[in-house]
């Protein structure tokens, strides 16, 4: 029988997948740019909020992936600490591109993905200084990718596809690399912090051992 860590990893790996590609790299530039058309660096209003409900989307998609694979470990909420995610993932993205413009959107929205997951899945790992640690720089490392991998190619090869075919093309080459980098450094990481209900009933049987034997 597959164990239920080997279970909850998998289901990382797949969940990321489908959130970074799917919401993001698919969903992102429909809602973004399919109903609103192309842009300069100053958006309509228009634009302005059907970027936002995408974030929103993909923010919300994200959130409740990785509670229903944390049910797994633990007694988690659907929608559990979804709001930080909902604030800070679209304000984030715009504060980078309003600031420094393209790429700082897209390196601290997944920065800020990073920073909330380290704190709120902290108590849920073995070592959770090094947990903190481990998410900014695994996040910081997706976000590089994706920039560097998919900005890289958009100048390349995608510059002069016309309307949302090359907003499709830009954001799959962003997303990808990205979930890639999140779904499997992760999956290593949490094949080894993730506190799982047997790691629970290992250490309640350990500490009545102990109990017993300092009574005997």
């Amino acid at each position: 029988m597959e164990s239920t860590k080997n279970i909850f990893l998998k289901k990382w790996v797949r969940g990321n997948l489908a959130v970074y590609i799917g919401a993001l790299g698919i969903l992102h530039p429909l809602i973004a740019h399919g109903f609103t058309g192309d842009h300069d660096k100053l958006l309509t209003t228009c634009q302005f909020v059907m970027h936002t409900v995408s974030l929103f989307v993909f923010a919300f998609f994200l959130v409740t992936t990785q509670n229903k694979t944390f049910q797994i470990a633990v007694n988690r909420k659907t929608l559990a600490g979804i709001w930080p995610y909902l604030f800070f993932t679209p304000w984030m993205f715009w504060l980078g591109y309003y600031t420094l413009y393209i790429p700082f959107d897209i390196l601290f929205m997944v920065l800020s993905i990073g920073i909330i997951n380290a704190i709120q899945l902290k108590p849920l790992v073995k070592l959770p200084t090094k947990w903190v640690r481990q998410c900014i720089l695994g996040y910081l490392l997706a976000a590089v990718a994706g920039i560097v991998i998919g900005l890289g190619a958009h100048l390349l090869f995608f510059r002069n596809l016309q309307g949302i075919t090359r907003d499709f093309a830009t954001w799959l080459s962003i997303s990808i690399p990205a979930s890639l980098v999140i779904a499997y450094r992760f999956k290593y990481i949490l094949k080894t912090q993730i506190i799982m209900p047997e790691d629970r009933e290992a250490e309640i049987i350990s500490e009545q051992k102990n109990q017993l034997s300092k009574v005997a």
